[in-house]
């Protein structure tokens, strides 16, 4: 961290103020969804992926931030890409609760791997239970880090109830594929959809049932830049 930020001032065990935001440590005992993660890029051995939530302000209502995504080089600690997300870590009252890296094999095209980061987001609501987790992909290009996917929601629950009995849920599930396409790898969405219905029948019992939707494919095409997603698949 030194190495990246140059300027950072320690402040307490875990806190690191760089300037008018805030990085905070990971620890081996707690969770905490503003702190930095590393993982080893399988695809890329001798590279650690290191995301750094920079934190400006964390209210009652709410966090505004900025999360920093890097390529850094295992051995000598010394960072070979970086790149800004502004305003990634704002949230308010569905919170950040999670920053992981996804290394699975996402092969652009011949030669060109990309890497993963998902978000969580957790409603605090009760009567509206809601969590959900986007995916962002990215690629070393040119020297730089580029984004080639955007906010793809991959994990969608939300639902309406009355904190006793009746109540409803809809689950949706995205499962990612690379499959070839014109001018490199497309990727093919398989969306599985489950409704959760609650009732109380006439002699008091809760019961519960589950509709599952037809699953659907869904392709989106590499322009051999980026993915291009409607407005449905992202994050709002």
């Amino acid at each position: 961290m030194r190495q990246a930020y140059p300027d950072a001032v320690v402040q307490g065990e875990r806190a690191v103020r760089v300037r008018d935001r805030t990085l905070t440590l990971p620890s081996p005992t707690s969770i905490d969804p503003h702190a930095m993660v590393c993982r080893r890029w399988r695809g890329r051995p001798g590279l650690l992926l290191v995301a750094v939530p920079l934190i400006a302000q964390v209210r009652s209502d709410g966090t505004s931030g900025d999360l920093d995504v890097l390529v850094v080089d295992e051995s000598t600690g010394a960072p070979r890409q970086r790149l800004r997300l502004p305003h990634a870590m704002d949230d308010d009252a569905i919170g950040v609760s999670d920053v992981s890296f996804d290394t699975a094999p996402y092969q652009l095209g011949p030669d060109r791997l990309a890497f993963g980061v998902r978000q969580t987001r957790m409603g605090s609501s009760r009567p509206n239970p809601f969590l959900e987790t986007t995916l962002s992909l990215y690629e070393v290009r040119d020297g730089a880090l580029a984004p080639i996917l955007e906010n793809l929601v991959v994990s969608r629950s939300l639902g309406e109830w009355g904190l006793s009995c009746p109540g409803e849920t809809l689950s949706t599930e995205r499962i990612l594929r690379m499959t070839p396409g014109r001018r490199g790898q497309d990727i093919s969405i398989l969306e599985r959809r489950t409704r959760r219905v609650s009732k109380t029948d006439k002699s008091g019992q809760c019961l519960t049932a589950d509709r599952t939707e037809p699953p659907r494919t869904i392709l989106i095409p590499f322009d051999g830049e980026r993915y291009a997603l409607p407005p449905s698949l992202r994050r709002d």
